[in-house]
């Protein structure tokens, strides 16, 4: 069932990026779409009562390459990250994912991601719509910081809902169900290199696969 009302055109412009799963969207019939970070969102295929007894009952699969890393890394990683949030990084082990704020000088959320600490010397940022890379540049160059501030070529999806174990252990392997709540880990999923992290904004069992060199 279709939603019942007419979407809005969307154009498509090539200072837009498109996930790597794009054209798959477009293949499974994507209806409609935000742009976020400066990159084309799909947002509906199905009727929205439809998509939620999907998630709620079964699997779903989300494109959520909108999803971007800050990577920070080098010998002042730790040190930089901490200072990019309230939260205290120094009890975030290696493989741990925390969920934190990005704050500037005043307090003020500049961003709400996910943090992974992928190595002791390097931390993944995986930030909603917000200039996170740039805050954390100017941070790390004001504070005279030896590490390194980029944008990974990497890209997300969300696998979703209570029947998303069985998918994640027909992708990955047993090992995956290994994974305990806001923790990650190294996979290969098909000849790829991946993160996998269970984590998710669903409210029900859930899974985000990171894929590395994305756009090869």
């Amino acid at each position: 069932m279709r939603i019942p009302y007419d979407v809005p055109k969307i154009h498509m412009y090539s200072r837009i990026r498109k996930s790597p799963y794009f054209y798959a969207s477009e293949r499974h019939g994507v209806q409609s779409y935000t742009v976020c970070n400066r990159m084309y969102h799909p947002r509906h295929y199905d009727d929205m009562i439809a998509e939620y007894w999907k998630l709620v009952r079964d699997v779903t699969l989300w494109d959520v390459g909108v999803e971007r890393q800050v990577e920070i890394s080098g010998p002042d990683a730790l040190t930089l990250a901490n200072m990019l949030t309230p939260r205290d990084l120094t009890k975030c082990a290696v493989g741990q994912n925390k969920f934190l704020l990005n704050t500037d000088v005043d307090g003020g959320v500049i961003n709400n991601p996910v943090l992974l600490r992928l190595a002791e010397d390097c931390f993944w940022f995986s930030v909603a719509d917000g200039d996170v890379l740039l805050w954390a540049k100017g941070v790390a160059s004001q504070a005279g910081l030896d590490v390194r501030v980029s944008e990974p070529d990497v890209a997300p999806v969300q696998i979703q809902g209570p029947k998303s174990q069985a998918l994640m252990r027909d992708l990955c392997g047993e090992s995956v169900l290994e994974l305990k709540y806001y923790w990650s880990g190294e996979f290969e999923l098909n000849g790829m290199q991946v993160v996998v992290g269970r984590t998710g904004y669903t409210g029900e069992v859930g899974y985000e696969i990171y894929l590395r060199n994305a756009s090869r």
